[in-house]
């Protein structure tokens, strides 16, 4: 699991450094970096399953460099434990903000460790191995505009760096846009798209890689969404499958097609799949996961979310402005993320933000927000 992002000179993300939990929640007003901080994790993602380059423009461009800074360098850093494991990640993205090239921008650094000694090094260029004893192994060039650490190839004497690629490469990363989601697959997918909009084809490779688990989920989800019996992959074509839903009381059914669900069900749907089957060995990152889901439906799905967190993957990392999301989840697992004016943001426990006088306070941590509480 993450037990530490550092960011630096990225958006109002300033020497910034952020621990985590096995259950996380970042909360804070508009502007203060929340969403910018899946970012980070999403490109590092990109990077890291080689699938990036620096230089691509949802990674990090020249207009992500942090507004009132003159320095050319993003530093990024994670801290990731496995299993007993401390790994760290070190990336810092170099920007050439001359007339001439204002979209260039390369690594000048990347680094990987664990326990006492290195696992891997790129610098100026070259690249230095070293095997899982830490002693040195292979030296080569690589290309300065992509991550070399994601192009070493794992053979026997690196596993704990072919360990550490494997969690990142299985990070999910996601802000749901439920109106961009259609119901044909027409293949799998091991990976959930940003917006979701590729779910059923990540559902699809969810059901050849663990079968096991949809009967738990199809249950759980029948009592989120009354009525419903189960879901279907239907042939369509050669390689074309269609999700539909079937729905019935008593004898009766009837079927409808994934796109002819209301937005909110389709939200369930996603949100349940991720909680119930989506993720193992790994950690998710949610941007507002309940934007379209019920008052009654979301505190079922925190509950179903804070269950499985530690058990069916390690760790979820949410961002939210909800009410509901914030009474359940802020008072123990909340992160403030605030902002002088313009300035960078900081973090602080909400739990360590609460003085007496709030904490004997008929109003919910909510209603305490609303009213500027943590200004």
């Amino acid at each position: 699991m993450f037990k530490r992002i550092f960011i630096d000179n990225y958006k109002c993300l300033v020497n910034f450094d952020l621990r985590l939990r096995d259950l996380t929640l970042l909360l804070g007003q508009n502007g203060t970096g929340k969403t910018a901080v899946l970012d980070v994790v999403y490109a590092l993602r990109k990077l890291l399953e080689g699938t990036a380059k620096v230089t691509d423009r949802d990674v990090f461009p020249p207009s992500s460099l942090t507004k009132w800074q003159r320095r050319d360098v993003q530093s990024f850093r994670l801290d990731v434990e496995l299993d007993g494991d401390a790994f760290q990640y070190g990336l810092d993205v170099e920007h050439d903000r001359r007339e001439r090239h204002p979209r260039r921008a390369r690594v000048v650094l990347e680094t990987l460790s664990n326990g006492d000694g290195p696992l891997f090094e790129f610098r100026g260029g070259d690249v230095q191995l070293y095997r899982d004893d830490h002693s040195k192994g292979p030296a080569f060039k690589s290309d300065w505009s992509e991550s070399a650490l994601a192009r070493v190839v794992p053979v026997e004497k690196n596993l704990a760096l072919t360990r550490f690629l494997d969690f990142v490469r299985g990070v999910l990363v996601c802000g749901l846009n439920p109106p961009a989601l259609g119901s044909e697959a027409t293949g799998e997918d091991p990976t959930l798209a940003r917006d979701g909009r590729n779910f059923v084809d990540w559902y699809r490779h969810l059901l050849q890689e663990q079968p096991h688990r949809n009967p738990e989920y199809l249950d759980e989800l029948g009592r989120v969404l009354g009525g419903l019996r189960g879901l279907r992959l239907e042939r369509a074509g050669v390689d074309t499958r269609v999700l539909a839903a079937v729905f019935g009381e008593g004898d009766e059914t009837h079927e409808y097609r994934f796109r002819e669900l209301s937005d909110g069900q389709r939200a369930l749907v996603v949100l349940y799949a991720i909680t119930l089957l989506g993720v193992e060995e790994t950690a998710v990152f949610i941007d507002e996961p309940v934007n379209y889901v019920g008052l009654r439906e979301i505190q079922p799905w925190l509950i179903a979310l804070a269950d499985a967190c530690g058990d069916a993957f390690p760790q979820a990392v949410l961002c939210s402005h909800h009410p509901e999301v914030i009474d359940y989840l802020a008072g123990d697992q909340g992160i403030l993320l605030w902002r002088d004016g313009l300035g960078p943001t900081r973090t602080e426990s909400v739990a360590e933000r609460l003085t007496d006088s709030n904490r004997d306070t008929p109003l919910r941590l909510s209603q305490l927000m609303a009213r500027g509480w943590e200004r």
